[in-house]
């Protein structure tokens, strides 16, 4: 869909304290083959849950969006985001980032969002078309957190061609004008690809990650002995180009008019596979070499990617760059912006 007066007013992330892949290896927690493929430097690991990690960003955006509008800004509607345990069982967190942001109670709409690591960029594609049909709505903030790690998500070795890394992210949307105006934004879904993550796991009582850490290669390799690799290949190619195309078309806008993408911080070989060949491009024109240095931040890569390109002066006005988001599912969604002015 196309959008005209949907803009970013805030941006914030709150990344965790960069541990080396040598450092990594040297404990055992990472193959060096493995690490030759992936390509991996570093990854990011922070001392805080996930929720304190959007809670940070939110304060951030919150900020940026209040130097913007010239007043500070209390969204209607607040949506968050988190692929792994948030830190307490049977407990809202939309809530509590909202709370610890001072936001008022009132009337409008506090969610959280389910596309897993396409959830920011799928809670964009809501936000936005929230904005564009309902004007008792003045603004929405999509926040995003995840904390890795042991017993249950080790960062290095839990998936397959991934390192996860720990980041908070926040965005603010607005019909006010900002630093950046969406173009256009388009989603996909694929249900059939569910099971590459569920594999042969029962359906359980409780988690068994307080007790052992999830394997995310075994499951995969379960759902490959009845699948054929080449249709994951073909489906999320499939995924990816109808999204982008649809996003681009109705943008008026082509592959080379694009200075960055921003895309999910695979490992080389999954980047390869899953981003350039079905898009067709090289791997300078995504944020690949930051990926390598913080990790795959859950629903948190692409407004990460997004605020380290304004803030480093890499894209100005008149620029536009292109946030895809793909999640296990599996779902994609494009968002194409045009950069309009600088962060203040």
């Amino acid at each position: 869909m196309r959008f005209t007066s949907i803009n970013l007013v805030g941006i914030g992330t709150e990344v965790g304290k960069l541990v080396s892949v040598r450092h990594a290896i040297e404990t055992g927690q990472y193959e060096p083959a493995e690490a030759e493929k992936s390509a991996q430097l570093s990854t990011s690991v922070a001392d805080l849950p996930g929720p304190r990690l959007a809670v940070r960003a939110g304060h951030k955006a919150l900020t940026q969006a209040e130097k913007q509008l010239g007043a500070p800004l209390a969204p209607t509607c607040s949506l968050h985001a988190g692929i792994y345990y948030p830190g307490i069982d049977f407990w809202h967190a939309a809530s509590f980032v909202r709370h610890q942001l001072g936001l008022p109670a009132g009337p409008g709409l506090n969610a959280e969002l389910g596309a897993m690591s396409n959830s920011v960029v799928a809670g964009m594609d809501l936000a936005a078309s929230l904005l564009a049909g309902r004007p008792d709505h003045n603004a929405v903030l999509i926040t995003a957190g995840d904390r890795f790690g042991g017993p249950g998500f080790p960062h290095w070795n839990t998936d397959l061609g991934i390192v996860y890394g720990d980041a908070g992210s926040a965005v603010v949307l607005s019909r006010e004008p900002g630093f950046a105006r969406i173009l256009s934004i388009a989603s996909y879904t694929d249900p059939s690809l569910e099971g590459l993550q569920r594999g042969d796991e029962p359906f359980r009582m409780a988690s068994v990650a307080a007790h052992e850490p999830l394997d995310i290669r075994r499951r995969k390799a379960e759902w490959f002995t009845s699948q054929d690799r080449s249709t994951v290949l073909s489906r999320n190619a499939a995924g990816v180009c109808e999204v982008v195309k649809t996003a681009l078309v109705e943008a008026e806008l082509d592959l080379p008019d694009l200075a960055k993408v921003c895309a999910p911080h695979y490992g080389r070989r999954l980047v390869d596979t899953q981003i350039l060949r079905p898009m067709g491009i090289a791997e300078d024109q995504t944020m690949f070499a930051l990926g390598r240095r913080v990790g795959h931040l859950g629903a948190s890569d692409q407004v990460v990617a997004l605020d380290f390109l304004l803030r480093n002066r890499t894209v100005g006005p008149g620029d536009h760059v292109l946030l895809l988001g793909i999640g296990v599912g599996m779902t994609w969604t494009a968002v194409v912006l045009e950069i309009t002015g600088d962060l203040r």
